[in-house]
């Protein structure tokens, strides 16, 4: 699968995101995703995202670790809109080629 066309098809969320994630997280990842294809990073069919709750003057934000193994790539970000942030949270998105799904690792 060429890299220009990963994370170009349709996108899910398992049932286990949609439950736990807010929605204003679940666009943030997807928007990362964008962001990166925007620049011409070169990407990896999984992306992980790993959340975490950093306090700044007193207030929690959501946190977002966002990393791949080929070719290596670390990139951290805050969520802004957030109603409650989560932490010790990891969340993947996967392209099959065909569509792109949003889970946990112990729904794959």
């Amino acid at each position: 699968m060429k890299n220009s066309r990963l994370f170009s098809g349709d996108r899910y969320a398992t049932r286990g995101i949609a439950d736990r994630i807010e929605p204003a997280i679940q666009m943030a990842l997807w928007r990362a995703i964008e962001v990166r294809k925007a620049r011409g990073d070169e990407l990896d069919y999984l992306q992980v995202f790993e959340l975490s709750v950093e306090m700044v003057d007193g207030e929690p934000l959501q946190k977002v670790l966002n990393r791949q193994e080929q070719p290596e790539h670390r990139e951290s970000f805050y969520v802004d809109g957030v109603q409650e942030p989560i932490g010790g949270v990891t969340i993947w998105v996967i392209d099959s080629g065909t569509y792109c799904t949003m889970l946990f690792p112990d729904e794959y």
